[in-house]
């Protein structure tokens, strides 16, 4: 009786380490998006006119294994263009091994309209799940402002 006891404790501690194994009990998520007018994000802006680039960092934390980070722009409110639209040229995916961050950058040509946009960071797992998402608000300017 004292063997078949010990054999099913056993037995269901293995159980469990297996289930925790197989289970996926990630964290990952993106604890920032921040936008700049430089490569290194020293300084931040929310405001962007043409011939300037838009930079920006997401920072992708607890993450064990590896992820995308998709990140483009959508037209929010600008004259021409319906909200949620994507702005074309500007969808960039990056891949990130562990901890670190997915750069960004987009020269602001007279042929954006000016207008409100949101920077949708969205970062994507194996298996193509969306897991977790940032947003930020940009503006563009119209030329000569």
């Amino acid at each position: 009786m004292r063997n078949l006891r010990t054999f099913s404790v056993a037995s269901l501690l293995a159980l469990f380490v297996f289930a925790a194994i197989g289970c996926n009990v990630s964290t990952a998520n993106l604890s920032s998006l921040k936008t700049s007018k430089d490569k290194d994000g020293k300084t931040e802006s929310a405001g962007f006119k043409s011939g300037e680039t838009l930079y920006a960092k997401a920072a992708v934390s607890n993450n064990p294994g590896k992820v995308k980070v998709k990140l483009y722009l959508v037209a929010d409110n600008v004259k021409g263009m319906t909200a949620g639209d994507t702005l074309k040229g500007s969808e960039v995916t990056v891949d990130v091994d562990g901890d670190g961050w997915a750069s960004y950058s987009v020269p602001v040509s007279e042929a954006f309209a000016a207008g409100t946009y949101k920077l949708n960071a969205d970062m994507i797992n194996d298996a193509g799940e969306k897991k977790d998402s940032k947003t930020a608000a940009v503006t563009i300017a119209e030329a000569g402002e």
